[in-house]
């Protein structure tokens, strides 16, 4: 994936784009695939990425932050972020 098809994708979800940065909303969850040595590698729970013109960095909820450069990302997928659902503790009536 090129710089512009990413900056593109991420304009198209209305995510906010300050300069190089890229603010990931608490309403939804971010994961970018990787192309590994014959397998894909997961990068969840994306929060920011920093878009520079050589390389992508991208920082994860547990501030985690990963370094690639943009011939290995593969793919986004932006969903909605999980709600927890109410439960009660134990067995329900």
């Amino acid at each position: 994936m090129t710089k512009d098809t990413l900056l593109q994708i991420l304009k198209s979800e209305n995510l906010n784009i300050a300069g190089d940065s890229v603010t990931v909303p608490e309403d939804r969850e971010a994961t970018l695939f990787i192309s590994g040595s014959g397998e894909t590698i997961q990068v969840p729970k994306v929060v920011k990425l920093e878009i520079s013109d050589d390389c992508l960095c991208l920082q994860t909820a547990k501030d985690d932050r990963f370094w690639f450069t943009y011939e290995l990302l593969l793919g986004l997928r932006l969903l909605p972020a999980k709600q927890a659902k109410e439960r009660a503790a134990g067995f329900s009536r």
